[in-house]
């Protein structure tokens, strides 16, 4: 009778097996239609490498605008457009690094936006998706 039963029990439970696990694959399909269409190109910002990507650039000092505390950088290449930055700091907190060699010159290790004058030399290592400066180091002040 034991067996009997067993064997009945299984009989039972196979179409609801069955069905349980027709029912997950239906769902993981309509799962992998749905990442496909995931796939799509999406802007910067909703990608979180896109945001933290740092680009790193030599160029020149242009312009420094203390009203939108903002700095625009020409590019040692000749070909790349000028970069207007803002800063990620709250206004009159921007810190502005020097390096060794213009440490010497200025006698300070760094400077205020007011302290930055157009034509210094700067490496400037920046958010392209945010468009605000990272930092700013200047190597050589302008004379």
């Amino acid at each position: 009778m034991g067996n009997l039963s067993r064997i009945l029990l299984g009989v039972l439970l196979a179409p609801a097996c069955a069905a349980v696990l027709w029912a997950q694959s239906d769902v993981s399909a309509m799962d992998k239609t749905r990442n496909s269409d995931d796939r799509a190109p999406k802007s910067p910002l909703a990608v979180p490498d896109a945001v933290l990507k740092v680009v790193k650039v030599k160029g020149t000092v242009e312009k420094v605008d203390l009203v939108k505390r903002s700095v625009t950088i020409g590019s040692e290449k000749k070909d790349d457009p000028d970069l207007e930055l803002t800063f990620s700091q709250p206004s009159g907190r921007e810190q502005i690094r020097v390096s060794k060699k213009a440490e010497k010159l200025l006698g300070k290790k760094k400077l205020d936006l007011e302290e930055l004058k157009s034509g210094s030399k700067v490496i400037l290592e920046y958010y392209p998706a945010l468009q605000q400066v990272m930092s700013l180091t200047v190597e050589k002040p302008s004379a």
